[in-house]
């Protein structure tokens, strides 16, 4: 079994340690400390945090979506 767990707010896996179950309302699910903390703080330092956050995501989303269709292209049609 893995030591690392998927954190639905940042999208990445952390270790099991930094991890924790967050209530939703879809169900219960694994939070990193770092994003449960950042929406414990004032409205202003939770909001640029989620900004920084999404902006994270969309790269990421971003970047794989490269590597997806990119080697698609190198082979040519079948």
């Amino acid at each position: 079994m893995s030591d690392t767990l998927f954190c639905y707010c940042c999208r990445t896996h952390h270790p099991r340690e930094q991890m924790r179950r967050f209530a939703t309302r879809r169900g219960e699910r694994w939070r990193c400390l770092r994003s449960i903390e950042a929406a414990r703080g004032q409205p202003g330092e939770r909001d640029a945090f989620g900004r920084r956050q999404s902006e994270i995501n969309r790269l990421a989303a971003s970047q794989t979506a490269e590597r997806m269709v990119i080697p698609h292209f190198r082979h040519g049609p079948p």
